[in-house]
């Protein structure tokens, strides 16, 4: 069976956007920070369950670093080797638009080069851009095919040298994460780092429904949520309901 051609589909150039940050975004300075002190390591790992602020927290440090930035938002339909490349050229190419020409004329290749191919030759171009940046993969954990973790591991095995990789994902990715930490490549934020602390849901919950809150529940709500941000958003929004009704 034949691989279909990068031009065969259009990518959707709308999932080349990084989300935007809610108005009433909640700054995070903790983790902000944290994730620029580490951006020399080539991969970041954002890892949490659904509603715990991923996508926000990289979207929000990116508002503040210093250097090109690159979004893919992936979904189920990239499972395939060819598509998950096109999106993961095209984002590059938002930023560094004559980048990775050579791996651009892999894709119209059927069948597709063997995987060993493909990854060094995208490694050479991504090694040949000299100004740091950054590119996120948001909702990898949709990503099983074997043979895009194999090119992410050959990625990170041989790392390019101004490439700060960042995943979002549910789930931790088919990567060799244990070899990763041991060389200090990989910086990791998790669901004890994402829970709000009572300070960050007291600032939203004054955000949301309009004024302060009683401190004794602001500690109720956040013991009962376990700082789970989407678990405090839907209590912001009772109360701020409850209030609404109570002044008619």
């Amino acid at each position: 069976m034949k691989n279909h051609s990068v031009e065969s589909v259009p990518i959707i150039q709308t999932k080349l956007n990084r989300p935007p940050l809610p108005v009433d975004l909640v700054p995070r300075p903790r983790l902000t920070e944290w994730l620029e002190q580490r951006r020399g390591r080539p991969l970041t790992l954002v890892s949490a369950p659904a509603g715990y602020g991923k996508s926000t927290i990289i979207s929000c440090w990116l508002e503040s670093v210093d250097c090109p930035t690159a979004w893919v938002s992936l979904d189920e339909h990239d499972n395939e080797l060819g598509g998950f490349l096109s999106y993961f050229l095209a984002a590059i190419q938002t930023i560094f638009p004559n980048a990775v020409p050579e791996t651009q004329a892999l894709l119209l290749v059927t069948p597709l080069p063997p995987i060993a191919a493909i990854a060094h030759t995208l490694i050479n171009e991504l090694n040949q851009i000299k100004p740091p940046y950054i590119l996120v993969l948001d909702d990898y954990h949709l990503i099983e095919t074997q043979t895009i973790h194999d090119l992410l591991n050959e990625l990170l095995l041989f790392p390019p040298l101004n490439l700060h990789l960042v995943m979002g994902t549910r789930m931790d990715p088919l990567l060799p994460l244990v070899t990763l930490r041991a060389n200090s490549q990989v910086s990791e934020i998790r669901i004890q780092d994402l829970r709000f602390n009572q300070a960050e849901t007291s600032l939203l919950f004054q955000k949301m429904v309009g004024y302060p809150v009683d401190p004794a529940v602001v500690v109720h709500v956040d013991a009962q949520a376990e700082g789970w941000v989407t678990g405090l958003r839907l209590a912001a929004l009772a109360m701020r309901h409850r209030i609404g009704r109570d002044s008619i």
